[in-house]
């Protein structure tokens, strides 16, 4: 397979990074985390709202970077965040576009109240960072599902992971 650039799109607690790993272990694709790059550059106990934007330019130039330099490099990414609109999903697809790379959207379909009983089950077991219930709110609101012309491959929430890999990537 040639390398690709696979972008996630979905609310949090979707299941994305879930996706992501496993699709990163199963294919050695590389992904890369919006959210890696900000406690990286940041410290792991920062919280989105203590940054000012221009600490989110930064996260999102050193996150596009890094795609472009694993895309030249011959790997296929895994472009691991929210991607909730459309403008977001083109700005990572010109990366690849300019390197004439094709790219992918994943789109993870999950009900809201699902993905917010993840949240609140996340509280309880701390397994990664938590979200506001106004952080939750705002990204649902501003979801733009993947449209016909984005060509999406849907993950359903209660999809089996390994299943869908066959059906859809096994071959891609």
């Amino acid at each position: 397979m040639d390398n690709r650039l696979y972008i996630l799109c979905g609310i949090p607690f979707s299941g994305k990074s879930t996706l992501a790993s496993i699709l990163a272990e199963k294919l050695n694709f590389v992904r890369i985390d919006l959210d890696d790059i900000k406690f990286e550059l940041y410290g792991s106990q920062i919280k989105d709202e203590e940054l000012e934007q221009k600490d989110w330019d930064k996260v999102y130039q050193e996150m596009y970077r890094r795609i472009e330099n694993t895309l030249k490099k011959g790997k296929t990414v895994i472009h691991d965040t929210g991607n909730f609109t459309k403008h977001e999903r083109n700005l990572v697809k010109m990366i690849a576009d300019k390197l004439n790379i094709p790219t992918r959207t994943i789109f993870i379909d999950i009900p809201e109240s699902i993905a917010y009983n993840r949240l609140l089950e996340n509280r309880k077991t701390k397994k990664r960072f938590d979200v506001s219930d106004e952080e939750f709110k705002a990204s649902v609101a501003e979801m733009e599902p993947p449209t016909h012309d984005e060509n999406p491959l849907i993950f359903k929430y209660n999809d089996s992971a390994n299943d869908w890999f066959q059906k859809n990537l096994a071959l891609a």
